[in-house]
């Protein structure tokens, strides 16, 4: 296994897995369009808002093939919020991450994530932040298992 930064050669490869994690959210959120329709798309913002801030993508490679994405990006508290202590207001967010459903439990997961919390840390960040659908009791144990914890729950109403 290799881990590194994304490159556009991966591309094709990304997709096919940003279109696995799509259409798990799908299953699990309503709110979530095919696969199909979305994954290249998303795939080339995420690449784009990494180049345009400060953000990296890293992979997971097997033989070539991207098997493991997380993205993450140096996020800030809103311009002129008080609300927390400055150390805090600026943070580490992982937007997106995936890893191939044949590579789960193999330790990518955990490899990728150490990489994204290496980036914060070498930005001299004490903070990590990412969401989670609820029902994604996987993922939601994956992460306490490493020290994550609910900070702070999103409600959501349909009207």
């Amino acid at each position: 296994m290799t881990y590194t930064e994304y490159e556009s050669r991966y591309r094709l490869s990304a997709i096919e897995l940003m279109c696995q994690l799509q259409e798990h959210e799908r299953a699990i959120s309503n709110d979530r369009p095919p696969a199909s329709e979305v994954s290249a798309a998303q795939l080339d913002y995420l690449v784009l808002a990494c180049a345009r801030a400060v953000g990296k993508i890293f992979i997971a490679l097997d033989a070539e093939r991207v098997v493991g994405l997380i993205v993450v990006f140096l996020d800030h508290e809103h311009e002129g919020t008080q609300h927390v202590y400055e150390q805090y207001r600026q943070f580490g967010l992982v937007t997106d991450f995936v890893v191939a459903e044949t590579h789960r439990g193999s330790g990518v997961a955990s490899e990728l994530l150490s990489l994204a919390e290496g980036f914060c840390k070498s930005l001299s960040l004490s903070i990590i932040k990412l969401s989670v659908l609820r029902a994604n009791e996987v993922a939601r144990r994956f992460y306490e298992k490493r020290g994550y914890e609910a900070h702070e729950v999103v409600y959501r109403k349909t009207i």
